[in-house]
């Protein structure tokens, strides 16, 4: 099955063409999309049977407002081949004190994963959401992530990705968040395997005083690539975003990141910052990032560092001959 998405993880402004990242397009042989037939729900079913979400106007009027950080194409190459899912709505009031598990494994017979998830937490709600995606080193898997997020008033989704795949996987994930007043998204990701890793976050702060936190491991060896694409619109008052990314690079591998925090006219009060560490431990990586902040309102703070380099010899010296892990 060939997969061909262009011009996705767009920068909201473009730079100089030959950086080679205001955009990346995919081009690639996949398996077969077909049905996912392993239960990757871990978590107790009689939590999960109060929280399914029902398809009403309601919900789709929340959820059709949600932009995210890729191209329409994409989201609707995961509307038309998903094959898994969760969609949950959290009442007012409930906090949900287990975390909600999905764990999925790629395997020969179930070599594709394109999973839709849909988020609605209510007001004053709040619950722990954790999808895993894992396969065999040697097995050539694909798989493509569409999640909405919609957190209500001062309710709080706290979302965990862990990108376990091997180095014949190609992965995509996608998402999408707008938060109302005092609404808090805590998004955790883990991106720790495949061949080709694209990752994208798009988060409107529609409400005053809501907040948006991402926090991103990665690895990358031998000839891996990553891509990430993070956009926080900063669009209510007094508006909170944190972006922390880091990783370390081996061999040839290479990475791109773009984060951008824009800042709204009448998102007054509103601070956001996004940092970047990376190690580098090959002359022969490629490492490239695009902080970008927008602003349209002069009573706001933006801050962005990004920081590269190698260990000291002596440190690294050090560490290794006390059989220190790197």
């Amino acid at each position: 099955m060939n997969l061909q998405l262009n011009n996705i993880n767009k920068l909201p402004v473009r730079t100089w063409s030959w950086l080679g990242i205001n955009e990346v397009s995919v081009k690639e042989n996949i398996p077969e999309v077909t049905a996912y037939n392993k239960n990757p729900i871990k978590s107790d079913k009689t939590i999960l049977d109060n929280l399914i979400l029902q398809n009403s106007l309601n919900s789709e009027t929340l959820l059709s407002s949600i932009e995210t950080g890729m191209e329409e194409d994409t989201v609707r190459f995961i509307k038309k081949y998903k094959n898994s899912g969760i969609s949950l709505c959290i009442p007012e009031g409930i906090r949900v004190k287990e975390p909600i598990y999905l764990d999925y494994r790629l395997d020969e017979t179930n070599s594709t994963v394109v999973d839709f998830n849909q988020i609605i937490a209510e007001e004053n709600s709040e619950v722990t959401v954790v999808l895993s995606y894992r396969s065999d080193e040697d097995k050539t898997v694909f798989h493509s992530g569409l999640t909405y997020l919609y957190a209500g008033k001062n309710a709080v989704i706290n979302l965990i990705q862990v990108q376990l795949l091997g180095e014949n996987a190609i992965h995509l994930n996608n998402v999408g968040a707008k938060l109302i007043d005092g609404g808090t998204v805590r998004y955790t990701q883990s991106e720790l395997g495949s061949i080709q890793s694209l990752s994208s976050v798009h988060a409107d702060l529609s409400g005053n005083n809501s907040r948006m936190d991402i926090n991103t491991i990665f690895f990358g060896d031998k000839n891996h690539s990553l891509d990430f694409n993070y956009v926080i619109n900063h669009i209510g008052r007094m508006t909170h975003s944190e972006i922390t990314l880091n990783g370390a690079l081996l061999d040839q591998s290479s990475k791109v990141f773009r984060g951008t925090l824009d800042f709204k006219k009448g998102a007054s009060g509103s601070v956001g910052q996004e940092r970047e560490n990376t190690l580098l431990f090959s002359p022969k990586i490629k490492n490239i990032s695009a902080p970008l902040i927008l602003c349209a309102e002069e009573n706001v703070e933006g801050k962005h560092a990004a920081n590269s380099g190698k260990i000291d010899e002596d440190k690294l010296f050090y560490m290794m001959s006390r059989d220190s892990m790197i």
